[in-house]
């Protein structure tokens, strides 16, 4: 089956709310665990069915935001979505306080049932209207920014395409890309501060309806946070201030260094190498290489990608209409992933094929696994996937680069260690953000710029439009769209540079680790994983220093 032969078909919501209440009704009537189960697999099937069905939808509208029937369709699923998600919790609360649990337990893994009461408890009836109506704020923001195009030498760019130019060796050159960028993003500042602002009054009254004193504690429970804290939060961020800033500090001198650049601006932040490591060959070429190299991985990696070829699971070019982003989307019925992305040419093309291949291996192994329809994997989890995916690439990453392999190393770790700090601003935006709600736009842009100055110190904006005023932050989908879905990144990319240590000492064992840590799934939570596979917790201060010191070995500072 080809993803573009999937046919989309509206679901009807009171049809949808029946089946689930009258799955609700028999779960709650079932004379045994042998019923009980003979249910779950009924509405495991339905949900698997209806899920795919939602996620063509989403597709299709990433795809081309123009379309005017997927536009129509994603609408509609925003609108009905919030009283879906209700229902499923009610049948969700069937496994929590059914007479059977004892033996569900024994069935299912332990976290499943802690996440099931988070989705429970973060699906409250209380706030569907709110969620309708923040649904709609964050479309209205996905719709803007991919409706942005940019007038640049000639060219009309989106603010994804105009990116190829900000790898460029030519300084001149990616200083116009980026002042150009910032004024598409100046240029929309009303707009985008009026989307935030509702987004953040929308979410403070959802979590105060629920009882909590703000957002955050909510937030928490829809990222299934469910080993770690705000605190445990707070003492990765004390480390990277500590420990990966100054090394991200001593990466960008050597760059500063090597280039004769003093002074480095934003327009600086992407480049790592004098000459510009970019990708060798036409897109078909590159899929052929990847061809070869997951097949030469491992022969369950090989044959992943050619069925995903095969079934048209990539949509990696850059056009106009397309969403801006990056993912990988999986469609349980078919038992396919999807990976969506938007190549420029630059380096960063690769790094999203690899990265988001990864996510598709961990989507696959998880169509397996009978507890995944419930209880899915953590963010944080799922990065590590993706993130070691990319420096698992290593041995055959001069099939993309030739002989700028060495550059294109250093640029992709030097980004690895440098792009922790910026994940962690994020964060600590956001938190900050909802911790103090009636925080003005101009408020909240002081201070970005204020954590900027902090965690990015070897890196100015001065006089770059937009980012010179603290909205570099505007263009961060996950701000808008995935309230708290960052930090994930930040303990991922953490964990992924322990992968990259261990492969540089046994490249096999490291792989069969990797493998290990996939074959999980969501079935234990991500703290107890790293301690399954004998990998560090990035909230204990050891482990920075041993992956400080390990980064600094491979990039010979």
């Amino acid at each position: 089956m080809k993803v573009s032969q999937i046919v989309y078909t509206r679901p009807d919501k009171q049809a949808v709310l029946d089946k689930l209440n009258e799955l609700r009704q028999r779960f709650d009537n079932a004379k045994s665990v042998e019923e009980f189960l003979a249910i779950h697999e009924e509405y495991k099937a339905y949900s698997i069915a209806l899920d795919t069905n939602m996620r063509i939808a989403f597709i299709r509208f990433t795809q081309d935001t123009r379309d005017e029937f997927y536009a129509a369709e994603k609408d509609y699923l925003d609108e009905i979505g919030p009283e879906i998600s209700v229902a499923n919790a009610e049948v969700a609360r069937c496994y929590l306080t059914s007479p059977f649990r004892s033996e569900l337990e024994k069935r299912f893994p332990r976290i499943m049932f802690v996440n099931l009461q988070m989705g429970v408890d973060a699906a409250d009836p209380r706030i569907v209207e709110d969620r309708v109506e923040e649904n709609k704020v964050t479309t209205a923001y996905t719709k803007l920014m991919s409706g942005i195009t940019i007038d640049f030498d000639g060219e009309k760019l989106t603010m994804a395409g105009i990116g190829k130019y900000f790898t460029s060796p030519d300084r001149d050159l990616r200083k116009r890309a980026v002042y150009a960028w910032g004024q598409a993003i100046e240029d929309n500042k009303q707009q985008l501060d009026e989307i935030y602002d509702k987004l953040v009054k929308i979410r403070t009254r959802m979590g105060r309806k629920l009882g909590y004193e703000g957002f955050a504690p909510l937030g928490y429970l829809q990222m299934q946070r469910n080993c770690y804290t705000k605190e445990d939060i707070a003492k990765f961020r004390a480390n990277v201030l500590k420990y990966l800033v100054p090394l991200a500090t001593k990466i960008r001198n050597k760059v500063g260094k090597d280039l004769g650049i003093d002074k480095q601006y934003y327009f600086d932040n992407s480049i790592f190498t004098v000459d510009e490591p970019k990708p060798i060959g036409t897109p078909e070429e590159m899929f052929d290489n990847a061809s070869r190299m997951y097949n030469e991985m491992s022969e369950e990696t090989g044959k992943l990608f050619d069925t995903m070829r095969q079934s048209e699971c990539f949509d990696v070019m850059s056009r106009e209409g397309k969403w801006g982003g990056g993912y990988c989307e999986g469609l349980p019925e078919y038992k396919l992933p999807f990976i969506l992305a938007n190549w420029n040419g630059s380096a960063g093309d690769v790094d999203v094929l690899t990265h988001e291949f990864g996510h598709a291996l961990e989507f696959y192994k998880s169509f397996f696994i009978d507890s995944e329809f419930l209880s899915s994997i953590s963010m944080e989890t799922a990065e590590v996937h993706s993130m070691s995916m990319e420096f698992l690439a290593y041995p055959w990453i001069d099939l993309f680069f030739g002989d700028k392999t060495p550059e294109y190393k250093f640029y992709h770790i030097g980004g690895a260690v440098t792009f922790i700090p910026y994940g962690t601003i994020v964060d600590c935006f956001q938190q900050t953000c909802y911790d103090n709600p009636d925080m003005t736009p101009a408020e909240r842009n002081a201070f970005y710029n204020k954590l900027e100055k902090e965690f990015l110190p070897h890196m100015t904006t001065e006089g770059i439009p937009a980012l010179q005023d603290g909205r570099r932050w505007q263009r961060q989908a996950h701000i808008f769209e995935s309230p708290f879905y960052y930090i994930d990144y930040c303990f991922a990319q953490f964990t992924a540079l322990q992968f990259l240590a261990l492969s540089q000492q046994d490249y096999k064992s490291a792989f069969d680790k990797y493998i290990k840590f996939l074959n999980y799934g969501g079935t234990k939570p991500f703290t107890e994983l790293l301690s399954e596979c004998d990998l560090l917790s990035p909230f204990e201060e050891d482990s920075f220093k041993l992956v400080v010191s390990a980064c600094e070995k491979i990039l010979g500072l």
